[in-house]
């Protein structure tokens, strides 16, 4: 009894204190992990290690795809603002409805195709109903509608180089109607943009030589049903934003609805008895490009405003229609006046202290969100601390 109790102490100091090999044996070194191999290079999975020099970071790949999404959106919307001035004045199809539904028409294709496919999902729209539909999503896409239709038609009155300049004051409809409709409180530097703005275009306007009013009036009635629409866009969708693909799925519908409505009230009969028809079969390579130019100012748009800002696409925007000034006037002969040089370059200005306000506004709403919220936090604090009792131990 007494030998089996100290073999049994013995085997447990074996297994608690190991032996005097094993504790001089050294540890084997523990290996680092492989590298990784890609098409690219090779990464090694090690913390600090160098990343590779060919392959830019997160920060650099953003602000190469804004660019190049900002180029391709110039190119496009540029292209697209000539080829329909061709179309309508040049070939001789007289029907802006007709012509600005062939972009809506393949947006609208094209993205139910894509979502067909599984290329792009619907992530934020998969649970829309009929009702959310006609009531969040009809009234946009009847304004923008109306916006593409209206501006369409300016081109049958006003030159190319002229319409540009009178898109420096959108800025002005738009705050006219945010303020209007109490969604915005200006700050005053935007309010001195503004004005500043009104007075170039003015001055602009004073100096055209071929100047009609009905295409003054379609004009601005394009750039207000577009006020309309931004201001319809924030009070009914909020920060609800979709992704590229889908923002079509959903949004080209509606508008191309409209169109097709108003391409049956006005334009219908003219397209019959005029053979419009028979223009677009005899020439479809113009027709199909125009779509598809279209198509891509509709995506592009959506991918700039997600990869930069709204504030910077209407920067770009003004930078767009003045590289559009200067190729039709160069190229195509637009003939402008010494007087409207003046008056664009006043309205630059105006854009310029225009935007400062609004950045200066965006910051003064940052600013007293954060006060309210220390407020808040403060007022929480004293009720918690008033819960306690007197005396008593936290």
């Amino acid at each position: 009894m007494g030998d089996q109790t100290a073999v049994g102490k013995a085997q447990a100091r074996v297994r608690v204190f190991p032996s005097r090999a094993s504790r001089s044996r050294p540890r084997p070194r523990e290996r680092a992990p492989p590298a990784v191999r890609s098409a690219g290079g090779t990464f090694s999975c090690r913390q600090n290690a160098r990343p590779d020099a060919r392959h830019p970071p997160p920060a650099a790949q953003n602000l190469l795809q804004a660019l190049f999404y900002i180029f391709a959106w110039g190119c496009a919307s540029s292209g697209l603002i000539f080829l329909n001035s061709y179309l309508l004045n040049e070939d001789g199809f007289h029907y802006p409805m007709t012509l600005c539904s062939m972009g809506l028409g393949a947006s609208w294709t094209i993205s139910s195709v894509l979502v067909s496919l599984g290329v792009s999902k619907l992530d934020k729209s998969k649970d829309m109903t009929t009702r959310w539909y006609v009531k969040h999503v009809v009234p946009i896409g009847g304004f923008a509608a109306f916006s593409l239709a209206l501006g369409n038609y300016t081109y049958l009155y006003l030159s190319v180089s002229f319409i540009q300049m009178l898109k420096a004051a959108v800025p002005c409809v738009t705050m006219l109607v945010l303020v209007g409709a109490s969604l915005e409180k200006p700050h005053r530097v935007t309010v001195l943009g503004v004005a500043i703005l009104t007075f170039g275009t003015a001055l602009a306007a004073y100096g055209e030589i071929a100047f009609q009013w009905i295409g003054i009036v379609l004009m601005f009635s394009s750039e207000f049903s577009e006020a309309c629409r931004m201001a319809v866009l924030q009070y009914l969708l909020g920060n609800l934003r979709f992704e590229l693909v889908e923002g079509l799925y959903v949004m080209a519908p509606a508008s191309f609805g409209f169109l097709v409505l108003g391409i049956a009230a006005f334009e219908w009969d003219a397209l019959v008895a005029e053979d419009g028809f028979g223009k677009i079969a005899r020439a479809p390579h113009k027709y199909i490009c125009a779509a598809l130019l279209g198509f891509f100012v509709n995506l592009l748009t959506l991918a700039v405003i997600k990869s930069t800002s709204s504030l910077t696409f209407k920067v770009i925007g003004q930078v767009k229609n003045t590289a559009v000034i200067l190729v039709s006037v160069a190229l195509f002969g637009s003939a402008i006046t010494g007087m409207q040089v003046v008056g664009y370059s006043i309205s630059m200005v105006g854009f310029a202290v225009y935007q400062r306000g609004k950045q200066l506004q965006t910051k003064d709403e940052a600013d007293a969100l954060s006060d309210v919220r220390a407020r808040e936090k403060g007022k929480g604090v004293m009720m918690d601390g008033s819960k306690k009792e007197p005396g008593s131990r936290s």
